[in-house]
């Protein structure tokens, strides 16, 4: 059975995962050795070279097992924005083949080219917390001994999911309307005056609702006090909708470049009120491009909110966001 590591490197043994079975932890080593196996076969991509591998684990309702295998996929042109990661490739099998059944996944597990493991990233994450229950384990195992791993559950690796996590549309609507006589502005003042212009930018986007008919706005406060703010921009085709944090950062840039006050907090809110912390993808790229300093915050499901988090804290077990570093 291969070693299991957790994130410090240390062995992993039953009574860290007191509810996992040896049977289910050689599982998750067989599962681990399958995804390396898959890895090795393939053809790197042609930008990056840089190979990805999943393994999907799932039971379905009559308690049989079942496993779904894939890689990553990357266009052959000059726009990078259009790859695919084989953690999402795996799930869209599962939501076509297997979701409406009644199965449920059990566990993730993604190897790749990169020496230490790597877990995978913000928009993997995401797109998993909407589908699976946070339980669910996720491993990860690098290419300089793929016989070692380590392991988080879902729910580590994102934190502050969005409270419309795993609804389908006509749901979110009847939450977001029912949590809008719940919410309140928080108390901190940094917070509370971005949360306000988020939140009046929100409810100016019903154009917008055509496409999709959650509004979202996001601000950022300045430490002289400004503030900057700007909504989602949505695309037909949902993957070109461009979200508002990830918006809001060339100012962010700027001010920068040009020695102005650093961006203190960031709040990104909807037409309801119901503010959410940044999605996946502008996590990953505050964080890259050297904001994982600024505060964010979110409401939850009963309406209050959470504590706040540095934007570097809401990205768990990401060892890639120091690239630029």
């Amino acid at each position: 059975m291969a070693q299991v590591l957790t994130q410090n490197s240390r062995p992993l043994s039953l009574r860290s995962w007191p509810s996992k079975t040896m049977a289910e932890l050689s599982t998750a080593a067989h599962d681990a050795a399958s995804a390396h196996k898959l890895r090795e076969m393939y053809v790197p991509p042609k930008q990056s070279n840089f190979r990805v591998a999943a393994v999907l684990r799932f039971v379905r309702a009559d308690g049989t097992q079942g496993i779904i295998k894939a890689v990553n996929a990357e266009p052959h042109d000059a726009n990078i924005r259009g790859a695919i990661c084989a953690e999402r490739a795996a799930l869209c099998q599962f939501q076509r083949d297997e979701a409406d059944g009644g199965a449920r996944v059990t566990r993730v597990v993604c190897v790749t080219d990169a020496p230490d493991p790597i877990y995978p990233g913000p928009c993997c994450r995401e797109f998993l917390r909407g589908t699976c229950d946070g339980s669910v384990e996720v491993i990860a195992s690098g290419s300089r001994d793929p016989s070692t791993w380590e392991m988080q559950p879902l729910a580590e690796l994102l934190p502050l999911p969005s409270v419309y996590c795993g609804l389908c549309r006509d749901t979110m609507l009847s939450r977001g309307e029912a949590l809008s006589t719940k919410v309140a502005v928080p108390l901190d003042e940094h917070l509370a005056s971005a949360y306000r212009a988020a939140v009046a930018h929100a409810k100016r986007q019903q154009r917008q609702s055509v496409v999709f008919p959650l509004l979202f706005a996001a601000a950022v406060r300045f430490e002289d006090g400004r503030l900057h703010t700007v909504a989602e921009l949505k695309g037909i085709e949902y993957g070109c909708t461009v979200d508002a944090v990830s918006l809001l950062m060339p100012e962010m840039l700027r001010c920068r470049e040009e020695g102005g006050a650093s961006p203190v907090c960031i709040v990104q809110a909807d037409q309801y009120g119901v503010a959410h912390a940044p999605f996946a993808a502008a996590r990953s790229l505050l964080a890259e491009h050297g904001f994982g300093d600024v505060l964010v915050s979110a409401h939850g499901e009963d309406g209050t909110w959470s504590d706040a988090l540095s934007v570097t804290a809401s990205l768990p077990h990401a060892s890639h966001t120091t690239m630029f570093d």
